[in-house]
């Protein structure tokens, strides 16, 4: 499976989970990164982090540590 921060395209994702082991899930789910909802990268900093991905007309920026938590599916 494919994680959030390995993604460099614009092509439409779904989040498929979520890793909860971590400290950061609660701020992630706050966000709203949950499973089912469609995401897309829209924009990667010059130097690779943070990146922006646009989620139900939002554009919202994380580190790329963050996004290699949500793991992530192509949708067509």
């Amino acid at each position: 499976m494919k994680t959030l921060g390995k993604i460099h395209h614009r092509k439409p994702l779904e989040i498929v989970s979520v890793a909860s082991d971590c400290g950061r899930a609660g701020r992630l789910a706050a966000l709203g990164f949950l499973p089912g909802r469609k995401v897309r990268v829209s924009r990667v900093a010059p130097l690779g982090d943070p990146i922006s991905i646009e989620m139900e007309g939002q554009e919202i920026s994380v580190r790329r540590a963050e996004a290699n938590l949500i793991e992530v599916k192509e949708v067509k």
